[in-house]
């Protein structure tokens, strides 16, 4: 059997879906040339009312809005945590934060820690073969 005479393989939904996509979208088809022309037309439009003072001005005002909205959520939450006695999230992490710092500190204790007991060690090495040696003789005579 040639590679002519074998069947194409099956496509997946995926890969159909795409190829239509691509035509569709094609600048020389017909339904390519209106969604170019609906394109430019969608960006010129949206192009004036991104730079639209009223429109900047609104969405600022939902914006803000919206983050007080949220401030006063968390508010009220970590109110009610006090109240019940239990740590807030920012509490958490604050603790969190801390320990950190102080598992770094520890670590680094540790490692100092190390450094004290190596020199330690070789200290009480030499000490012992000073200690092993005989005293020096007074060879002069006096």
């Amino acid at each position: 059997m040639s590679d002519s005479d074998r069947p194409p393989p099956p496509r997946g939904l995926l890969a159909r879906g795409l190829k239509l996509l691509g035509h569709l979208t094609h600048p020389e088809t017909r339904t390519g040339q209106v969604f170019t022309r609906a394109e430019q037309r969608l960006t010129r439009v949206l192009t004036r009312v991104s730079e639209s003072p009223t429109y900047l001005r609104a969405s600022g005002t939902v914006l803000r809005q919206g983050l007080n909205a949220r401030i006063r959520r968390n508010s009220f939450v970590e109110n009610a945590l006090h109240t019940l006695r239990l740590p807030t999230t920012s509490e958490v992490e604050n603790l969190r934060d801390q320990l950190r710092r102080v598992n770094d500190q520890v670590e680094a204790l540790g490692s100092q820690l190390e450094v004290v007991v190596d020199l330690l060690h070789r200290q009480e090495a030499a000490d012992e073969r000073d200690a092993s040696e005989p005293p020096p003789t007074d060879k002069s005579g006096a």
